[in-house]
């Protein structure tokens, strides 16, 4: 069965202390029978622009196993934020945006995210934002004002809530439809509830870190899925929303 990583971190992050090496995403990959990875950067670096080239050539290295997905401080100028990104999406090719409110202190709803989602949406990319640890700038509920400004906005809630808000994340899904679950760190009754609350078809399998793959995996393998409905949860909704080839 296809699977499709839609959370992982490739690189240094001095504020979450990894440090994770391609040889040790491809080695995961073989070990647990993933197709392909979604790859961002540390949300804290030394240099954001060598972390993102980084990726490239991760992506380059490895066609169709992996993608970029791009983070960039949202508390630089507007001009430099959204040229910084137009070169990762047009020039490196990464396929999502990410807001992470918990390493930037910015909430969805801060002004300065406003910059994020219309950069977003001109150049037709969806955004994951950052749920749960972090609160409150990580609330999922704060998706909502955002997703219904944006109602053509593609937006990916991280971790569903992480385990904390995994009812609110529902709620906020129920609500928006322009809002799909990536369930890294969410509990199995939280999964459970995704399910029956939106749909396989809103939900994506992620891991976040490497060590945190199997565990995801066995997750939704424990809760009685149809193989249609694996199928869509493991790599048939990241497929569309990232509009992978």
């Amino acid at each position: 069965m296809k699977i499709i990583d839609a959370h992982m971190h490739l690189g240094e992050d001095l504020m979450f202390l990894t440090d994770d090496t391609e040889q040790e995403l491809l080695k995961s990959m073989e070990e647990n029978g993933l197709t392909a990875q979604i790859v961002q950067p540390g949300m804290v670096t030394n240099d954001p622009v060598k972390a993102h080239e980084r990726i490239k050539r991760f992506v380059d290295d490895n066609p169709g196993r992996a993608y970029g997905l791009t983070c960039f401080n949202p508390y630089m100028d507007e001009k430099s934020y959204i040229e910084s990104v137009r070169w990762a999406v047009n020039d490196l090719g990464f396929v999502a945006l990410k807001l992470q409110p918990y390493a930037f202190c910015m909430a969805p709803t801060h002004p300065g995210a406003d910059k994020i989602y219309r950069t977003a949406l001109e150049l037709g990319v969806p955004v994951m934002i950052h749920t749960g640890t972090g609160m409150p700038v990580a609330l999922p509920s704060l998706i909502i004002p955002v997703a219904r400004k944006y109602p053509d906005l593609t937006i990916v809630m991280a971790h569903s809530g992480g385990g904390v808000f995994g009812s609110e994340a529902v709620i906020v899904a129920q609500e928006c439809s322009n809002v799909y679950l990536e369930t890294s760190w969410a509990t199995v009754y939280d999964l459970k509830a995704m399910v029956g609350g939106v749909g396989p078809d809103r939900m994506m399998f992620g891991s976040d870190l490497l060590a945190n793959v199997p565990v995801e995996l066995a997750k939704y393998r424990a809760i009685g899925l149809s193989d249609d409905a694996l199928e869509m949860c493991f790599a048939g909704t990241a497929e569309k929303v990232f509009n992978l080839s």
